[in-house]
């Protein structure tokens, strides 16, 4: 049990320890550099098909949300007619904003977790819940589009 001189002693000691101010620069804008019209030609159709399961990341509180027709929309629609429907312009925004803030966690391309994640582990990738997604690992024409768009190519 602590007495009022152990709280006074301690207070006394804390107050001498001197604080260092930590600033933190802004993050820079993850869309820079990465092609939003390249993103929607080529690499969307890849996470919408391989990757849009509302268990997965057709939901709401996924690290990567990939809005798709019939499975997550940024808007619930009343009829299936509406739920299937072609993206609008603000959910494909979202897609490619979503998928390019992977690369401002990863300085190199070849971590970015887009890449890294559904590679097998004998490939170097992670434990994917969704299973491997590159077949032929880093050779994999889905890797190979998607590491090329991360690059800042524009004809992946």
């Amino acid at each position: 049990m602590f007495r009022r001189e152990h709280v006074a002693a301690f207070s006394l000691a804390m107050a001498s320890i001197h604080c260092t101010t930590v600033e933190n620069g802004p993050i820079p804008d993850p869309t820079t550099g990465l092609d939003e019209t390249a993103f929607r030609a080529k690499v969307e159709p890849i996470l919408v098909k391989q990757c849009s399961y509302n268990a997965c990341h057709g939901n709401t509180g996924s690290a990567l949300r990939i809005y798709a027709p019939g499975t997550l929309r940024q808007l619930a629609y009343p009829t299936i007619d509406e739920t299937m429907a072609p993206l609008t312009a603000e959910e494909e925004h979202a897609n490619f904003v979503n998928a390019a803030a992977f690369s401002a966690t990863a300085p190199i391309v070849d971590d970015n977790w887009l890449l890294r994640k559904p590679l097998a582990s004998s490939a170097g990738g992670f434990e994917h819940k969704g299973g491997v997604i590159y077949l032929r690992g880093t050779n994999d024409p889905n890797y190979t589009v998607i590491y090329c768009w991360l690059t800042g190519g524009k004809a992946c």
